[in-house]
């Protein structure tokens, strides 16, 4: 009886944590703190897992850890998720098992629920010596409860083997809840750390842009008052139009900043690749000019995505300017557009390319090569490919240019 009870209790608790390490992993990848649905979803199957691996005491009694999943859903997560657990296990009870002795797990469930719900509401808020003390209380009356009907059924079992089926859940409910304690507050600790990092951020933000605004209005300031004071017509044009420049260089900060700073987002709809991509070359067609760049664009017909059609065309025009700026001499740009399992967009240019240190800091916040630039465009055109599912990669070497790849999911027509 030894070996065989362990056996299956120890493969009970492994279940237990696993499930609760996919809720660590959940947060990883979705970044939020898991809903009553993830919960059931993990705990539903840990329940049958448990079912399925139980001990048999007496015929109709068993014992098995099933208990510790649905104690730690219904306390995090309160009495909807619980009412639903104690449902689901009466049901995997009844095609698993059958009916004999279903009256009691029924009752004993509802009556656990019943414990629970006043609980649930301030458990989370508890310190971590009354979670325990709430968890071994309850694991201990479930046990009791299953080995004493078993015990009045088959009254066969050694007292040693009773204390077997009484410890280690115990001892496996504590362990849990202090894995649950631990992943919750790293969990916590991590929401925290992200929070600082975004007050950090906005601080470099504010003071790079409190300064990439300021110079060139104090310089556009400056013209001004000097047009009061110059008499020459010529001369107060020339002031005039070096103003422009000033806030047009103020503007531009601006407009970068609020690129991935816009509260109200547009719908996505579907998104014609050529024809939006078009309408920007054409918008830089005399910023071009002006650099001596040849654009080309090679761009196959009847691509769609799916997303922000104004959000997009930031995005394209962002990493457009940027590979123009990146030629100071001259040179070509080339856009080109195909699609095969995913959409992929290429923008190839001439210029002085990048180092891979370069490369690798492409997109960060505040990095840029360029002598006037906060690096807040390409940074805001990775925002706006992310939130679209999508996916950039650089490849360049000095002095030979650079190719910026963008992967987007295909929408359909």
């Amino acid at each position: 009886m030894y070996p065989e009870a362990l056996t299956l209790l120890l493969l009970d608790f492994l279940f237990i944590i696993t499930g609760l390490l996919f809720f660590a992993l959940y947060y990883d990848l979705k970044k939020k703190f898991p809903s009553k649905v993830c919960a059931l979803m993990v705990a539903i199957p840990v329940i049958l897992l448990c079912m399925l691996f139980s001990y048999e005491i007496t015929e109709g009694v068993y014992a098995d850890l099933r208990r510790i999943p649905f104690f730690l859903a219904s306390l995090y997560f309160g009495p909807l998720v619980s009412i639903i657990l104690v449902a689901v296990i009466v049901v995997f009870r009844f095609i698993l098992i059958g009916p004999e002795l279903i009256h009691l797990v029924i009752f004993n469930y509802l009556l656990a629920f019943l414990v629970i719900v006043p609980i649930s509401k301030r458990f989370s808020y508890y310190s971590l010596k009354w979670k325990l003390g709430i968890m071994i209380i309850l694991c201990t009356y479930m046990s009791l409860f299953n080995l004493s009907f078993g015990e009045l059924y088959d009254p066969k079992t050694k007292a040693e083997e009773y204390m077997l089926l009484l410890i280690v859940p115990v001892a496996a409910s504590v362990i849990a809840i202090l894995c649950a304690e631990m992943i919750r507050n790293l969990i916590t600790l991590k929401r925290k750390e992200q929070k600082l990092e975004k007050l950090n951020m906005v601080g470099q933000l504010a003071a790079s842009i409190s300064h990439e605004v300021r110079n060139p209005l104090t310089s556009s300031k400056g013209f001004l008052q000097l047009i009061r004071e110059e008499k020459d017509v010529e001369l107060q044009r020339q002031f005039i139009e070096l103003s422009l420049v000033g806030i047009e260089q103020a503007t531009g900060v601006i407009e970068d900043y609020l690129t991935f700073t816009d509260a109200v987002p547009d719908e996505a709809i579907l998104i014609d690749v050529r024809l939006a991509i078009t309408e920007v070359a054409n918008e830089l067609e005399s910023f071009s000019s002006e650099r001596k760049i040849r654009v080309y664009l090679e761009l196959e017909e009847g691509v769609f995505i799916r997303g922000q059609r104004r959000s997009f065309s930031q995005c394209m025009m962002n990493m457009m300017r940027n590979s123009i700026d990146s030629m100071p001499a001259g040179g070509k740009l080339t856009v080109k557009v195909e699609k095969k399992e995913k959409v992929l967009i290429s923008i190839c240019d001439t210029g002085v390319g990048m180092t891979k240190d370069q490369i690798r800091r492409f997109g960060e916040p505040f990095f840029t090569i360029k002598d006037e630039s906060t690096g807040l465009g390409v940074m805001a055109a990775h925002i706006i490919v992310q939130a679209m599912k999508g996916n950039i990669t650089v490849k360049s070497e000095p002095n030979k240019g650079t190719t910026i790849y963008i992967e987007l999911n295909p929408g359909i027509a």
